[in-house]
C-alpha cells in the first residue's frame, strides 16, 4: 500500500545550512514525481468520478474547489467564473470545518446518517449529516459533473459515509500503532539507506581527489611515443573524473529522494499530518521544485556533454590525429553545447513554471511563436550571426586558442559562440566581431605552421660557404631538445631564390607546431647573426653606380643599413 521511492537529488554535509537546504530541496523535488496526484494511500477510498468528458460545452467558464477531509479528495463544489473564486472557496473551507468536526468527535458509526434531502422552497438538494446542515448541491455542481443534481446529490452522500468511516477508523488506537510502526521502519530503511549514500558519495569524492591530482601537466605541445602515451593516460583520468561527477550526482539524485519520499510518505500516514501532502503539493513549493529540478538539469548535461566528448577525442586519439587541435575544437564545441543546453533547459523551465502557476501555454506558445517570427525579421543580422558561427564551429576553421587575421584585425581567439568571436590583439585590446562579418579568416595556428625566413647576403658571397652556414645551423637547432618539441621536421634551406645588385636571396622553411613559429624564427634569426659575424658574411647591400668627371664608372656603397632590413620573415 505504501511505496518507498528512492529518487530524487543533493548530497550530505555535516554543515546546518547545506543539511536545511537539502532538506528543502528534498521536499520540493518529491512534488516533480507527485504534481497533480492525490494523497498516497487514496486510490481505495476516493470515489469520485470527474467525468470531464460529460461536462458541458461551458466548463471552462466554471470555477471550482476542492472539498477535503483528512487529506483525500471528496467531491468539488463550482461557481460561474465570474469574480466567484473568493466565495467558492469560503464555501469549500466551511464544508471542510463542518466535516473535521464530525471527524474529531466521539460518533458512532451505527447511528451515522448522511442524507440527500429536497429543499421545497429552493428545489434543490441538501445534505445533512447527523440532521446537521453540511450544503446544498446546485445545479452547477452537477453539471460539472454531467449529472442531474439529485443523483449527483446521492453519490455525494456515498462519497462522505465512506470519508466519516475512514477518519473514525484511523483515529482508533489500534491504527495508530499499526501506522506508528511502520513509520518507524520506513525511517530505518531511510537511515541505512543515506548512510550507504553518505558512504559511497565519501568514496568518490575521494577517487576525485586523487584523480585530479594525477591530472598535474599540461598535455605536451607535440606528438611522440612517449607523448601518446602521457596524453592517452591523462585521457582516460579526465574519463574516469568525469565518470565519477555523474555517479556522484546519481547518488545526490538517490539521496534527496529517499529522504523527501520518506517524508512524503510518513506524513500520509496519519490523519492528522496528511493534509501537509496538500501543502507540499502547492504552487510556490512546485516553482521551487521545478527550479530545483532545471538547475540539476544544467548541471548534469554539462556533465554529460564533457563525458560524451571525451569519448570523441578518446576514439580520435585512437587514430593519431593531431590531439592539440583535436582539444581546441571540443573544448569550444563543449561550450556551445553547454550553453544552447541551458538556454533550452532554463526556457522548459520557465514554461513549467508558468504552467504551475496557471497559465495556459497553447496561446502563449502560439503568441510566441507570432513574436518569434516578428523578431527573425526584425533581427535577420542576428539569425546570419548565428548560422555562420555554426558553420564556423561545423567546418572547424578555427577555436577558441587559434591565432587569426580576419581583414586588417588579427590575434588570439579567447572567446567564441554562435553570435561572436572575441580576439585579442598584440597590444591586449579585446575585438569582437560579429561571425556574420566573417567571410575571409586566415589561421595561423592550424595544425601546423611554417617559419618562411629568408637572408640577402652580399653578392660577393661564396654561395656554397652561405648555404652550408645555414644548414648547419638548422641541423644544430633541430638536434636540441627543447627546440625538437617545437619542430615538426627537419629545417630545408631552399637555396638561392633571386639574384639583384643587393645581394643573393636565400629561403629557409621551419615546419613547427601551431602557435610556436615566432619563437623559432625569433631563435634562429639570433643564432644566424652571430654565426655570421664569426664567418665573416657579410649582410646583402644595395649598390649604385655613378659617373665621375672623367665618366668613368664608380661603386659605391651606401652606407646606410638601416634601409635594408637584415631578413624577410613571413608566416604561412
Amino acid at each position: 500500500m505504501f511505496n518507498r521511492s528512492t529518487q530524487s537529488t543533493s548530497c550530505f554535509s555535516p554543515k546546518w545550512f547545506r543539511s536545511a537546504t537539502l532538506f528543502v530541496a528534498a521536499i520540493a523535488l518529491t512534488i516533480i514525481f507527485s504534481s497533480g496526484q492525490s494523497a498516497w494511500a487514496q486510490a481505495e477510498f476516493f470515489k469520485l468520478n470527474w467525468l470531464m468528458g460529460q461536462s458541458p460545452s461551458n466548463v471552462a467558464s466554471i470555477d471550482n474547489a476542492v472539498v477535503r477531509l483528512d487529506g483525500y479528495q471528496l467531491f468539488v463544489v463550482a461557481a460561474p467564473a465570474l469574480n466567484q473564486r473568493f466565495p467558492l472557496e469560503q464555501r469549500a473551507r466551511g464544508i471542510e470545518d463542518e466535516l473535521n468536526l464530525i471527524a474529531n468527535s466521539n460518533f458512532d458509526l451505527d447511528s451515522l446518517q448522511v442524507k440527500a434531502t429536497l429543499d421545497q422552497e429552493s428545489a434543490q438538494p441538501v445534505i445533512s449529516i447527523n440532521e446537521r446542515y453540511l450544503m446544498t448541491v446546485t445545479t452547477i455542481d452537477a453539471q460539472l459533473q454531467g449529472r442531474d443534481p439529485q443523483g449527483w446529490a446521492n453519490q455525494i452522500t456515498q462519497i462522505l459515509r465512506e470519508a466519516l468511516t475512514r477518519s473514525k477508523l484511523e483515529r482508533q488506537p489500534e491504527f495508530l500503532l499499526n501506522r506508528g510502526l511502520i513509520a518507524a521502519g520506513i525511517i530505518l530503511v531511510m537511515i541505512v539507506v543515506i548512510r550507504l549514500i553518505t558512504y559511497w558519495l565519501g568514496r568518490l569524492k575521494l577517487q576525485k581527489d586523487t584523480i585530479e591530482a594525477h591530472i598535474e601537466h599540461e598535455a605536451p605541445p607535440y606528438l611522440d611515443a612517449v607523448a601518446v602515451i602521457d596524453l592517452q593516460q591523462q585521457l582516460e583520468q579526465q574519463q574516469k573524473a568525469n565518470l565519477s561527477d555523474l555517479k556522484r550526482r546519481a547518488l545526490e539524485v538517490a539521496y534527496v529522494g529517499t529522504l523527501g519520499s520518506g517524508i512524503f510518505v510518513i506524513l500520509g500516514m496519519f490523519p492528522y499530518s496528511r493534509w501537509l501532502q496538500s501543502f507540499l503539493l502547492s504552487t510556490p513549493l512546485q516553482i521551487v521544485a521545478i527550479a530545483f529540478g532545471t538547475y540539476l538539469l544544467v548541471r548534469v548535461s554539462n556533465l554529460l556533454i564533457a563525458y560524451f566528448l571525451g569519448l570523441l577525442k578518446a576514439r580520435d586519439f585512437a587514430s593519431l590525429k593531431p590531439y592539440q587541435r583535436l582539444d581546441l575544437r571540443v573544448s569550444t564545441v563543449s561550450q556551445v553545447l553547454r550553453n544552447v543546453a541551458a538556454i533550452i533547459l532554463v526556457g522548459l523551465g520557465i514554461l513549467a513554471i508558468l504552467s504551475a502557476i496557471g497559465f495556459d501555454l497553447i496561446p502563449l506558445l502560439a503568441g510566441a511563436g507570432i513574436v518569434g517570427i516578428a523578431i527573425s525579421f526584425a533581427a535577420q543580422g542576428l539569425i546570419k550571426d548565428v548560422i555562420n558561427g555554426f558553420l564556423i564551429i561545423l567546418e572547424d576553421q578555427y577555436a577558441v586558442g587559434d591565432v587569426i587575421v580576419v581583414g586588417e584585425l588579427g590575434g588570439l581567439v579567447e572567446n567564441m559562440n554562435l553570435r561572436i568571436t572575441q580576439i585579442r590583439n598584440n597590444e591586449g585590446q579585446l575585438i569582437t566581431i560579429p561571425n556574420s562579418s566573417i567571410a575571409i579568416v586566415q589561421n595561423l595556428s592550424k595544425d601546423w605552421a611554417r617559419v618562411d625566413l629568408t637572408i640577402r647576403v652580399a653578392y660577393d658571397t661564396n654561395p656554397a660557404l652561405a648555404l652550408n652556414i645555414l644548414r648547419k645551423l638548422a641541423q644544430e637547432i633541430y638536434q636540441e631538445h627543447i627546440w625538437r618539441a617545437k619542430i615538426i621536421e627537419p629545417p630545408e634551406v631552399l637555396g638561392i631564390d633571386d639574384l639583384q645588385h643587393s645581394g643573393m636571396l636565400i629561403r629557409t622553411w621551419i615546419k613547427t607546431q601551431p602557435l610556436q613559429q615566432w619563437s623559432v624564427a625569433r631563435e634562429f634569426r639570433r643564432r644566424l647573426k652571430l654565426i655570421m659575424e664569426q664567418e665573416g658574411i657579410e649582410i646583402g647591400i644595395p649598390q649604385q653606380f655613378e659617373l665621375g668627371k672623367n665618366s668613368l664608372p664608380q661603386v659605391i656603397r651606401e652606407s646606410n643599413t638601416n634601409s635594408q632590413k637584415c631578413d624577410d620573415t613571413s608566416v604561412n
